[in-house]
């Protein structure tokens, strides 16, 4: 499974939470190789699929490649679903299910799962989650949650591996919906930045803006986190409340935050504030954030701001 568009199968060091393998529907497909496979059309689209749907249940898509000579059998793609969070650590892990892929062709065919459903009473609420996959097959077998609690393993198996990856990536309307905790025509991403699972680790945030000219972000941190940041941000300024600190930062280009100590286990709570002038929303863009550690990414949130007129699902089925 691609880490991301463009992955090859090799160790790298680019994104390693934009999969577009793994695939969310709130409604299941007929044909998921003719719509997701080999020649659809749709094999390098990151953003397919739809937002997690409350009240009934949902369904996964997994696509696998095999580099390999000979064709891979009984292949096992199990899926885990965590809150959205820059770095996605097993302890936010929640098993959605596996799905048995039969036959994985060789030569790099894109090759889509059947059906993986996940449970309406599974579904904590609707909106967007992050999906981790793991795959293996019995020539090749899958490391086990407990294998990523170890740091070492964890930054091999995010850019070593190929039976592991993260999707973090989510389409967002760019009209602002109302929202009483954010100023008027405001947008509100909210997210978390875990810290490692064994010990405290000196980390930084960065983000990775690519809004049109006239548009504004402030990051939103609690009021802790903002204390540690004040000597590079001395313009943060409280929210209103007493828990949070707003930071401005540049809506396009890169910002980079000071290594901070992020201790073992934390998830504090972040939110991107984003203002878009009304008369630039008619195209899409995007905006990320990520986790660094001695200066590799170690997780990374991405989000596609899109008008609602203009759909980003450019496969059959949405058409």
């Amino acid at each position: 499974m691609r880490d991301h568009v463009g992955d090859s199968g090799d160790p790298h060091t680019g994104a390693v939470s934009s999969s577009p393998d793994i695939i969310l529907l709130q409604a299941q497909i007929a044909n998921p190789h003719l719509v997701f496979g080999e020649g659809s059309g749709t094999e390098n689209n990151a953003a397919l699929g739809d937002t997690a749907k409350f009240g009934q249940p949902n369904y996964i898509y997994v696509r696998v490649r095999n580099r390999g000579p000979s064709p891979a059998s009984a292949t096992t793609a199990t899926v885990f679903w965590s809150p959205v969070a820059t770095l996605v650590t097993p302890d936010l892990w929640t098993l959605v299910g596996s799905v048995t892929i039969p036959n994985v062709p060789s030569e790099n065919v894109l090759t889509v799962s059947d059906v993986l459903t996940w449970p309406q009473a599974q579904i904590p609420a609707g909106g967007h989650y992050c999906f981790v996959g793991l795959i293996g097959s019995p020539g090749d077998p899958a490391p086990a949650p407990a294998d990523f609690l170890n740091w070492d393993n964890f930054l091999r198996f995010i850019r070593d591996n190929n039976n592991v990856t993260w999707r973090n990536f989510h389409v967002i309307d760019i009209e602002p919906a109302d929202d009483p905790s954010v100023p008027q025509e405001w947008l509100a991403l909210p997210f978390l930045t875990p810290g490692p699972p064994d010990r405290a680790r000196r980390m930084r945030i960065e983000i990775i803006g690519g809004l049109p000219g006239g548009s504004r972000a402030m990051l939103e941190v609690p009021l802790e986190m903002a204390q540690l940041l004040q000597s590079w941000s001395p313009q943060a300024r409280a929210t209103g409340r007493n828990d949070a600190a707003l930071i401005p930062v540049a809506p396009f280009g890169r910002s980079k935050f000071p290594e901070i100590s992020f201790p073992a286990r934390s998830r504090a709570k972040l939110r991107l504030l984003l203002h878009i002038p009304r008369d630039l929303r008619s195209h899409p863009y995007e905006i990320a954030v990520r986790q660094v550690w001695r200066d590799q990414e170690v997780g990374r949130v991405t989000w596609r701001l899109a008008p609602k007129t203009a759909s980003n699902r450019d496969s059959p089925r949405f058409r």
